[in-house]
């Protein structure tokens, strides 16, 4: 299929050797010229290709718009950091001190649960512990997690990152944490960009060999790069690579507290590779309303393309969350009764409106609206993991992530948590326990094989439909829980050379294969998690300063309110035709109180 693109675009896809910078704002067809460009270079078979996205939706994209299931050149990898790191951590995880490929240990409650076991195996702690309250405890242990994340992502040691006094003892936690989770023979999401650096700043012949396996690089959403990842792609590049493209907009840099700023890929970038920068400020997705509501708010001069539609920007200004709500439910009855608008590409339906907002709290009252009006809707997720519902797919997930995993305690300890018993190889425990039914996945379990997967998934439906000792209801989201399961070995099988148990589950944490959420109806989503994603018709609501920007940003300042403004940015540009912004006169407070609230500091320059 032929692909138009502009001159400046063009320009883009055919430039030759070097290293690039584009910086290209919102609307401007990045991925479209990153899509070309990709594909003009594999057309030539001599080209080896990598491509980083921040996000396995991007890549998925990214996969498609190249077709590279039918490409004849396969010298290509296009996923994101995690994935790239965790393609070569199964082929090398020898070389970094492990017996066995590690788990990823995904789930937050896992990693919390781990500093707690840490906590308490030290005498001083507990006593410390013990003197808090749940809160306290709570708060103390995001302290030390956020701090062993920060020594990862900034390639730091523990002991260069005590800002307080008091925080010294965060050395001897950061040091237990990870003698506790190689003990699990385990690793974080933090440690897998860690480790790959480390090899390759440690084996020069590890480095080499993975330098010529690549002569083009290119990453997406350049302003998203922290610093662990800015030094894993120059360890990458070493003296080999010279050819890297980073795109990127700074004015949708929204992940700081991930340690990410544009300076990577403004300033280093340049200054490291001699990269030449080239600004790509077109708009070809926005409405003009929305270009110019966008100039406004971030002080660009960003170009409306003359084929760009005149679209709808609105404020209203609520009596409170219930009547934004009531506001949002009857304009989106207008627009759907309206059916055809000239600005919008075929008919106006559900499928084309989302609901946006900057935290999960303010879509309280519109769910209650929606379904009070029978509008079907959705919550768009993130992509990491996968969450089990019922009490047996929980039992099932434990019991599986220790099956294939001896070394891991932190599970073993939460299947005897759910099942109360002491020991839950002991068939009789088992009987007088609260789910007997598990010494029946358990043998599943323990017969489970790559060869077999299907056959068992099929033989636990079997034994849920035949079973006494569950309901008709959890029978049902059992059943579903298990397809989601076997659509997962699915795709996972078909698009892996060597399927693996331990593959499997680790590809299921970094979100690589992902259950097929049914995506119907109008789509509600936090700002963060809709980013690379867009809607004909955009409600943003809760706009009430202290919560769009969010109160904790205030007190930090600058550098967060910063922060708070791109995501703004972010949320106006998912718009590409319609954006309504909403905010309450008046919001109830979590302790019951009514308080009146002021329309958003960064809309003071809107009428």
């Amino acid at each position: 299929m032929q692909i138009n693109l502009s001159i400046k675009q063009s320009e883009i896809v055919n430039l030759g050797e070097g290293a690039f910078l584009i910086e290209a704002s919102a609307g401007s067809g990045k991925t479209r010229v990153l899509t070309e460009r990709v594909k003009k270079l594999l057309e030539d078979n001599s080209s080896k290709v990598l491509a980083i996205t921040f996000t396995n939706k991007a890549s998925e994209e990214l996969k498609e718009r190249i077709s590279l299931d039918k490409i004849k050149n396969k010298n290509v990898f296009v996923g994101t950091f995690h994935s790239f790191c965790q393609s070569i951590l199964e082929s090398r995880f020898k070389l970094l001190g492990f017996q066995k490929m590690p788990h990823i240990f995904e789930d937050e409650s896992d990693r919390s649960e781990i500093v707690e076991e840490v906590i308490k195996s030290i005498p001083y702690f507990t006593d410390i512990f013990n003197g808090m309250d749940s809160k306290q405890k709570s708060s103390y242990k995001t302290r030390v997690l956020h701090f062993i994340s920060e020594v990862k992502r900034e390639l730091a040691e523990p002991e260069e990152l005590i800002t307080e006094e008091g925080e010294e003892h965060f050395l001897m936690l950061y040091n237990e944490y990870q003698d506790n989770l190689r003990s699990n023979n385990a690793i974080d999401f933090d440690d897998l960009i860690l480790l790959i650096y480390q090899l390759f700043m440690n084996n020069e012949a590890v480095q080499n060999l993975y330098s010529k396996s690549y002569n083009y690089i290119f990453i997406d959403e350049g302003q998203d790069l922290n610093k662990a990842q800015y030094y894993l792609l120059k360890s990458l590049c070493g003296e080999n690579i010279k050819n890297v493209m980073i795109v990127g907009d700074p004015n949708q840099s929204i992940y700081g507290f991930n340690g990410a700023t544009p300076e990577y890929m403004k300033n280093f970038f340049i200054e490291d590779f001699k990269a030449t920068k080239i600004i790509l400020d077109e708009n070809y997705r926005c409405s003009k309303k929305i270009i110019t509501a966008s100039n406004l708010l971030m002080d660009l001069n960003i170009a409306a393309d003359k084929y760009v539609k005149e679209g709808k920007f609105e404020i209203y200004k609520a009596q409170s969350e219930q009547d934004e709500a009531k506001y949002i439910v009857q304009k989106i009855n207008e627009l759907v009764a309206l059916q055809t608008h000239p600005d919008i590409e075929g008919n106006i339906e559900y499928s084309k409106i989302s609901i946006l907002g900057r935290n999960r709290f303010v879509f309280k009252y519109i769910e209650e609206q929606l379904q009070e009006n029978q509008i079907p809707f959705y919550f768009k997720s993130g992509n990491i993991g996968v969450k089990f519902e019922t009490i047996f797919m929980k039992l099932f997930d434990n019991y599986f992530r220790i099956v294939i995993n001896p070394s891991d305690k932190i599970h073993a300890r939460k299947l005897k948590s759910l099942l109360k018993v002491e020991n839950f190889e002991d068939a009789n425990q088992i009987q007088t326990s609260r789910y007997s039914y598990f010494s029946f996945i358990k043998t599943t379990v323990d017969n489970l094989t790559e060869d077999n997967f299907k056959k068992s998934v099929k033989t636990f439906e079997n034994f849920i439909k035949e079973s006494n000792l569950l309901l008709d209801e959890d029978k049902i989201q059992i059943s579903s829980e298990l397809e989601g399961l076997n659509d997962l070995w699915v795709t996972y099988s078909f698009n892996t050379l060597k399927p693996s148990l331990t593959g499997f589950k680790n590809a299921i944490s970094l979100g690589t294969v992902m259950k097929n959420q049914k995506e119907e109806g109008v789509c509600i989503s936090t700002v963060h998690t809709m980013k690379g994603q867009e809607s004909d018709i955009v409600f943003l609501i809760g706009l009430d300063d202290g919560t769009f920007p969010y109160y904790l940003a205030i007190e930090k300042g600058e550098e967060e309110l910063n922060q708070e403004k791109n995501n703004l940015y972010v949320a106006f540009t998912r718009a590409k035709r319609f954006l309504y912004l909403t905010y309450p006169a008046i919001r109830k407070m979590p302790w019951g109180d009514n308080k009146a609230r002021a329309k958003s500091r960064f809309l003071k320059n809107f009428n």
